[in-house]
């Protein structure tokens, strides 16, 4: 009886210390975002937003990639992209950056996200009718499908197996370009936010939510009208907050934000939530002012494409002057470098395409690794802007039957891609294996007679180190690195 009572007892203690062991972590905080494009993530990933990520900020892979390879389901660190393989820049990357700073060190940051670009409020709706896609464009039906069609189903399902690792703290939600001028926007949102409580659990109205505004008017939003109803959210709903999108800079189209929008954009989002918190004056790495932007020069050892070889009429009929870079190509017109034997540029990390003037009619720069021009190539909008450097490795094709790595090693021809109307002002076009935004900070590090304050990226936070409150990292000041501990 006494070894009976014994093994009762052990086994008692062994079932409580592996219920502990399986408790979620109080520690672990996770935030449940959802949206469309500009959750999706629309910016093109530079080379800074892959660099020291912190571990302590995670993501949950809410659909099986290829590349970066992430599992379904499975938690992985924070490195862009956060959505889908071929999504851009979010503000989920900078919001878990910042949160993760101003909170202690024992605490980690997870979010577990769903978007699709165009998609409505009522896609996101627990009673989304699946059936309702026919009459939907191909590309929107392939966003959905990554979800089986059904979002909500997802995002509650990789929400519980998150409960199992921490707590839900918070939901982001980035959505309505696509129901603009929708007086009952805010009651649908509100029932995507009591369904996602009840469904997981949580008690009603227990935790907050913050919606993103749209492009601002003032930046040419086409859908800035929005706002009204977005920055009214809190007045109807306490637990509600909105999220200011002022003087955040556009790409060029109206709808989404630029690179250096979405970090400042996801900055905001976690100001708001740390305020929630009762952190009022939290470290932000972002702000209003524009980054720093490189001038990249091509260095001993990199593939430079000649404009010798330059060719105007790959698709119509365009005109192409070497001698200033200005390329003139017809509707729809492709031009660039095309080669018959296929060239290998794997053994660079990085492709450099500038123009010599901010781009004012949507032209793509465009990779091949394909013989057919007609098959579908790696793209890059400019966007409004002139540089585009991106990384071989990470270049991707968006293919009907899916996301496809780029094959760097079997390049056929690498060019612009125009709609014909106006002139391209074409500066260089360059492989190589030196981050150019690197290499730009090196060239800031000569400025010795500059006595402001540097971020690693270009951005000033001090106008001098006397008067600086700088958390630890590398900083650059009067053409010298220093090393705050």
């Amino acid at each position: 009886m006494k070894l009976i009572k014994k093994l009762l007892c052990s086994a008692a203690a062994i079932a409580s210390t592996i219920s502990m062991l399986a408790a979620p972590d109080p520690n672990f905080h996770i935030y449940l975002c959802l949206g469309q494009s500009n959750m999706e993530g629309n910016a093109q990933i530079e080379p800074l937003d892959r660099q020291n990520v912190p571990e302590r900020f995670q993501m949950m892979a809410c659909v099986d990639f290829n590349n970066p390879k992430r599992t379904q389901g499975e938690w992985y660190v924070a490195a862009p992209p956060l959505v889908r393989e071929y999504t851009g820049l979010t503000p989920m990357d900078y919001f878990g950056r910042t949160m993760v700073d101003n909170l202690p060190e024992d605490v980690r940051v997870g979010v577990v996200a769903v978007a699709i670009g165009g998609c409505k409020i009522e896609h996101l709706d627990k009673n989304f009718d699946s059936k309702t896609l026919a009459g939907e464009a191909d590309w929107f039906k392939n966003f959905m499908a990554s979800y089986d069609n059904a979002p909500y189903d997802r995002l509650v399902q990789c929400a519980k197996k998150a409960q199992n690792d921490g707590v839900i703290k918070g939901i982001l939600l980035h959505q309505g370009e696509s129901n603009t001028g929708d007086p009952q926007w805010w009651n649908k949102v509100h029932k995507v936010y009591d369904d996602l409580l009840s469904d997981l659990g949580l008690e009603a109205n227990s935790i907050p939510l913050f919606a993103g505004e749209v492009v601002t008017s003032e930046q040419g939003g086409v859908c800035g009208s929005m706002n009204a109803i977005i920055s009214n959210v809190p007045k109807d709903f306490p637990m509600a907050h909105a999220v200011s999108a002022a003087n955040l800079p556009q790409k060029g189209d109206g709808l989404h934000f630029t690179a250096h929008g979405y970090r400042v954009l996801g900055c905001r989002y976690a100001t708001e939530m740390l305020a929630t918190m009762g952190i009022t004056d939290p470290k932000v790495a972002y702000s209003e002012e524009i980054p720093f932007v490189p001038t990249p020069q091509p260095a001993e050892g990199d593939f430079v494409f000649d404009f010798k070889y330059f060719d105007p009429t790959i698709f119509a009929d365009g005109t192409f002057d070497p001698a200033t870079g200005v390329f003139k190509g017809g509707q729809w017109g492709f031009g660039g470098w095309e080669y018959t034997k296929p060239i290998d540029l794997s053994g660079y990390k990085y492709l450099v395409a500038e123009l010599n003037d901010d781009d004012k009619d949507h032209v793509e720069f465009r990779v091949f690794d394909t013989a057919s021009y007609w098959e579908i190539p790696y793209s890059s909008a400019f966007n409004g802007g002139k540089l585009i450097v991106a990384e071989l490795n990470g270049m991707m094709k968006n293919l009907p039957t899916g996301i496809e790595p780029l094959n760097t090693a079997n390049v056929h021809r690498v060019g612009f891609w125009c709609h014909g109307q106006n002139p391209t002002y074409i500066k260089q076009v360059f492989a190589t294996n030196n981050n150019p935004y690197e290499t730009g900070v090196k060239t800031m590090a000569d400025r010795a007679d500059d006595n402001a304050v540097y971020d690693m990226t270009g951005v000033k936070v001090a106008e001098n180190l006397l008067s600086a409150n700088l958390y630890p990292g590398i900083y650059l000041s009067g053409g010298r690195k220093i090393a705050i501990k």
